[in-house]
């Protein structure tokens, strides 16, 4: 045998203590080396959504002279009432069947509608031939959802993990605060500014028109409109 295979063959009670001891930390070593290690793959962040929108749809049939537009006082109330109750929370979409409405018609059911809250924008007319005037009111909803408490939302910050809890305030103030939750499924067409109205404005701050929001506070005041800045003054 040589020296070399001896030397390889020599048993481990043999082994110099000071080679032992590095022998007997490595498993040790290694465990705490594993703790600490971090995993690959990070959980996946929560996606940004926005609140549920549920629409809610009824039909008010309604009395309309098609060619004049003519329609009894008392028909006209109950319309109204009706459509305000179903739009109390948010505004209403309505949509116009039955038969063809004649010009006077037409901008007589958008006068109606307009004393229940609901905009000329938000009508359309879609004759189906099939039956009397109806009125389809649609009503979109935003349904506000349950934020966690927040001892929950502390945990996730503490144990350093994402956490939808997060974005839920905001998700249910959007949800609180629409006019009109129709917005988030499809948003409206921008319409051109108003430039008569923008001008208006610009001329009055030239010819030194526009009165401080607050008197006799200068340092702070801010400037509106004078027809904006009266109701302010007499409150």
């Amino acid at each position: 045998m040589t020296p070399f295979a001896e030397h390889r063959a020599m048993p481990k009670a043999m082994l110099p203590k000071a080679m032992r001891t590095p022998t007997l930390l490595l498993p040790l070593l290694t465990a705490l080396l594993g703790g600490c290690a971090v995993p690959q793959t990070p959980p996946p962040m929560p996606t940004a959504r926005t609140p549920a929108v549920k629409a809610l749809s009824n039909a008010v049939p309604f009395a309309i002279d098609p060619r004049s537009g003519a329609i009894a006082a008392e028909e006209r109330a109950r319309v109204v009432r009706t459509v305000a109750g179903l739009g109390r929370d948010t505004t209403p979409h309505v949509t116009v069947t039955g038969p063809l409405l004649a010009a006077p018609a037409q901008a007589a059911t958008v006068s109606l509608l307009g004393g229940a809250g609901v905009p000329a924008e938000n009508i359309t007319f879609a004759p189906d031939q099939t039956g009397a005037p109806a009125l389809q009111v649609t009503s979109y909803v935003a349904l506000a959802p349950d934020c966690a408490a927040w001892s929950d939302i502390y945990s996730g910050w503490y144990q350093n993990t994402p956490t939808a809890a997060l974005g839920c305030s905001n998700q249910r103030n959007l949800a609180l605060m629409l006019a009109d939750p129709r917005d988030l499924i499809q948003g409206r067409d921008t319409v051109p500014a108003d430039g008569q109205r923008m001008a208006g404005a610009v001329q009055r701050y030239r010819a030194d028109k526009v009165k401080p929001f607050v008197k006799g506070n200068t340092s702070s005041a801010f400037l509106l409109a004078p027809a904006l800045n009266g109701s302010q003054e007499d409150q």
